[in-house]
């Protein structure tokens, strides 16, 4: 029994010193001294003395930079442009042909005009002749009077490339060349003559305007209204057209109207359809002059029609008012000649 004892105590003993030592060790070696440096002495010494001020330095701001001046370094030299001057002569010419306005596109060069049916006398039961004023100051019809492009310029064009034939009679018996439809057109002023030295009025000259195709506002009309009984229809045709001129004396007072030529409108066909015309206002796009004339989408009155003595309404009628209501009245009989032609 006492030998058990003191085994046990001896076991005892021997785990508490193996503790023990073990215990000296770690501590031994968390209490490792650091490595002095030779600076560690000059840093003692130097905090007993008394701190020195140095003085605060400027703030440095910095210079305001203009936009224009900032380069761009986030792309690659690929994506920057070249603030170098232009090569031109890197540079091939663009010919592509010019296009005044986004819809002039000519789309019916080249296209002819449709023929009309040919009617027979012995089939025509009604028959009258009218003469009509298109005013080109009317909103609907300025379709023949657009800037730069009025169908006046483009007949004198035509006259002068000997594409169409003026006529100086309505009955289209005498042909008129170009140098005589400017002589029919011209127009002279007398202008006085001032010295350029003493500024004073020395005589009286004339002087001869040159003649604009945008002058002319007017055009009249010669159409045959006839019933034709194979087609069972009403058919308008139009014969002769005619510009307008106002004539003036020397000194500038509107003296009448003339006609400086006529043209037979079935040679005007063919150059009518290849000439394209446009109204944005209206809606009217890819028709010729021969389409608007077809359909007649314009605005007239009527100043004559045929009478034994080949007069006018303003013959007849010297008041503005009086020959709006015979123009009125010769309209309003064409109108209940077609509706009554088919009442049973």
């Amino acid at each position: 029994m006492k030998k058990n004892i003191v085994f046990a105590l001896m076991v005892i003993l021997s785990l508490g010193l193996s503790t023990a030592l073990t215990a000296q060790g770690t501590a031994k070696k968390k209490k490792k001294p650091a490595k002095k440096h030779k600076t560690t002495k000059t840093a003692k010494a130097d905090t007993t003395a008394a701190p020195v001020m140095e003085p605060e330095k400027p703030v440095a701001v910095a210079p305001a930079i203009d936009p224009d001046d900032i380069v761009d370094t986030t792309h690659s030299d690929g994506l920057v442009a070249d603030p170098g001057t232009l090569d031109y002569l890197k540079f091939k010419l663009d010919s592509t042909r010019p296009v005044d306005g986004m819809y002039k596109i000519p789309v019916l060069r080249g296209a002819k005009a449709f023929p009309f049916p040919t009617p027979n006398k012995n089939n025509i039961k009604f028959y009258k002749r009218i003469w009509r004023i298109i005013d080109l100051t009317d909103s609907v019809n300025r379709i023949f009077a657009a800037p730069g492009e009025t169908m006046m310029s483009f007949i004198m064009e035509a006259i002068k490339a000997e594409k169409i034939i003026a006529y100086k009679d309505e009955g289209f018996l005498k042909r008129l060349s170009y140098r005589q439809v400017m002589r029919a057109f011209s127009d002279s002023s007398i202008v006085p003559v001032i010295d350029s030295l003493t500024g004073e009025q020395t005589g009286m000259r004339t002087v001869v305007n040159p003649f604009n195709p945008d002058s002319i506002t007017k055009f009249e009309l010669k159409e045959d209204i006839f019933y034709d009984k194979i087609h069972s229809k009403i058919i308008t045709e139009i014969v002769g057209l005619a510009p307008i001129r106002k004539v003036k004396s020397s000194d500038g007072v509107v003296l009448g109207e003339q006609h400086p030529f006529y043209l037979y409108f079935p040679q005007c066909r063919t150059l009518f359809a290849g000439k394209e015309i446009y109204d944005t206002q209206r809606d009217i796009y890819n028709v010729s002059y021969d389409d608007i004339f077809a359909t007649r989408n314009f605005n007239t009155i009527i100043v004559k029609e045929s009478n034994p003595g080949d007069l006018r309404i303003k013959d007849k009628y010297p008041d503005e008012a009086d020959q709006k209501k015979e123009a009125e009245r010769i309209e309003q009989g064409i109108r209940d000649y077609k509706k009554n032609l088919w009442k049973y």
